[in-house]
């Protein structure tokens, strides 16, 4: 014995014979529900086509029979009306070719009038109600098995399923996107063949993640590295779980396969960028702390040399004013002896403009703002070459003469090259070479000593002559010499070197 649903949706009669209604109105009464259900009456199939425009579908009870509809048609027309209606036929036609043919267009039951009795009313209504539901709660179902299709063929990521005998069940698209096996190729197939791992260590890994999940343990996601049906090597990030029945046992695994190559390039990527930028804080502070040492030293050379130099000779030159001072009227110093003194006074004065003008220069050539760079340069290779003894070859184009902001910044960057040369090349001769191009300026400082190895150990003071030129949108690049020393070469470009309008300090 069927039940009636606990909440029995309302009877649409479709009925036109009024004494028909009021014995199936008679019939619903009797039905065992917590309360009858409430009865509409349609008197056409036009009529009733209207009534389903509510939320609720109700139960037809219809009659074929109808002023504007007869047999089979009238299902026909209900069911393409609204697919949830749950439709029993109660007829005066006892025919089994009809009845049939009803069940066929989407009926539940057939009744006949002169056999219906409230109890095969209350059976045909029950089944009639979870035969519809049953279908409705199916085609939802089946709609979301198709939307998740459709969604897991539309993913990248690679969606694979095994069976208990580790042979592959499902493959999608993406998963052919990712090893290269079609759909066809891969079903049947164990999943160590079109998901190859890269070696053996990698081949039993995969073998203990299958049988973890096989025992109902979710493994993963981990980063492996898979080969390509062409032999390239694929990396993913893979996660197997475990597929159960209706009663919880495990009757397969299913694994999620995505492409993290391009995530791995760029955690690489971004972890060699960051490395770069922490040796660049850790240059920029031995840079920083360089700078200070080596303005401290500046300073206290600049001390020494107004202390030592400086201070001396003004100090004789007090002397012989004060020695002067006494004897001009004594009338017993001769005019050669105070001739004499004085001659000693001026001597201190010229030797005092000397060291004053040493000073000058050594903090900023005068060469550099009265004549320009290819002046300066020769100066300070001339200067180079009586300091060390080497020789010091200048060649500077004719039209190579840079605004100012730049010729300081190549001329400080000369400097710390030529110290370089000077205390690790181990050269005999250095060429300086300064031209003029469309785009940029270019110096180029070349040695004959020991090579390359000797640029690393410039250290800071060539940090800093990159930094100068980085400032200006430049660069410094060092190479091999033809003849074997080492060739540093400056490029300044001329859209990045600005105008005059701040200075940079020297």
């Amino acid at each position: 014995m069927s039940p009636l649903p606990r909440h029995l949706p309302e009877l649409l009669l479709v009925e036109d014979d009024p004494d028909d209604v009021a014995l199936i109105r008679a019939h619903v009464a009797r039905l065992p529900a917590p309360a009858p259900p409430r009865v509409r009456v349609a008197g056409t199939l036009a009529d009733a086509l209207a009534a389903l425009d509510g939320d609720e579908a109700p139960v037809v009870l219809l009659d074929l029979a109808l002023p504007d509809a007869f047999g089979v048609e009238c299902v026909e027309l209900l069911r393409a009306a609204r697919d949830d209606v749950a439709i029993v036929v109660l007829t005066g036609l006892s025919d089994d070719d009809l009845a049939m043919a009803c069940l066929g267009a989407g009926a539940q039951d057939y009744l006949t009038k002169r056999t219906v009795t409230a109890e095969s009313l209350r059976r045909a209504i029950g089944h009639a109600v979870a035969r519809v539901r049953e279908r409705t709660a199916s085609g939802a179902a089946r709609a979301a098995e198709t939307r998740l299709a459709a969604i897991v063929e539309a993913s990248r990521d690679g969606f694979v399923a095994i069976d208990a005998a580790g042979r592959v069940t499902s493959w999608s698209r993406g998963a052919t996107q990712l090893f290269g096996w079609t759909h066809e190729d891969a079903i049947g197939r164990p999943i160590a063949d079109v998901c190859r791992a890269r070696d053996d260590a990698g081949a039993r890994a995969q073998t203990a993640a299958v049988r973890a999940a096989f025992a109902g343990e979710d493994a993963g996601p981990v980063e492996v590295d898979r080969l390509h049906r062409g032999g390239d090597v694929v990396h993913v990030s893979l996660h197997l779980f475990p597929l159960r029945d209706d009663r919880g046992h495990v009757y397969g695994v299913a694994a999620i396969a995505r492409d993290v190559g391009e995530l791995r390039s760029r955690d690489l990527e971004l972890r060699r960028r960051n490395a770069e930028l922490e040796e660049s804080n850790r240059q920029m502070r031995a840079l920083s702390a360089r700078m200070n040492a080596v303005r401290e030293e500046e300073r206290t050379s600049l001390s020494r040399a107004v202390h030592d130099g400086l201070g001396q000779l003004m100090t004789g030159v007090k002397m012989d004013l004060r020695w002067l001072d006494r004897h001009l009227d004594d009338g017993v110093t001769t005019a050669e002896a105070l001739h004499r003194r004085l001659g000693d006074a001026q001597s201190l004065v010229d030797a005092a403009v000397g060291a004053v003008q040493r000073i000058a220069t050594e903090l900023r050539p005068g060469v550099l703002d009265a004549l320009g760079l290819p002046a300066a340069l020769r100066d300070e290779t001339r200067r180079f070459a009586a300091r060390t003894g080497l020789r010091g070859d200048v060649h500077v184009a004719s039209e190579a003469d840079p605004p100012e902001r730049v010729s300081t910044a190549l001329f400080r960057i000369f400097q710390e090259l030529m110290t370089n040369v000077a205390r690790h090349a181990e050269a005999s001769r250095v060429a300086v070479r300064l031209e003029a191009r469309a785009d940029s300026w270019v110096l180029r400082v070349e040695d004959d000593g020991v090579g390359l190895p000797s640029v690393l150990e410039g250290g800071l003071g060539l940090l800093g002559a990159r930094e100068r030129a980085g400032e200006l949108g430049g660069s410094v690049t060092f190479a091999m010499a033809a003849g074997g020393g080492t060739a540093a070469t400056v490029v300044i470009p001329r859209a990045d070197a600005g105008p005059d309008e701040e200075q940079t300090a020297p």
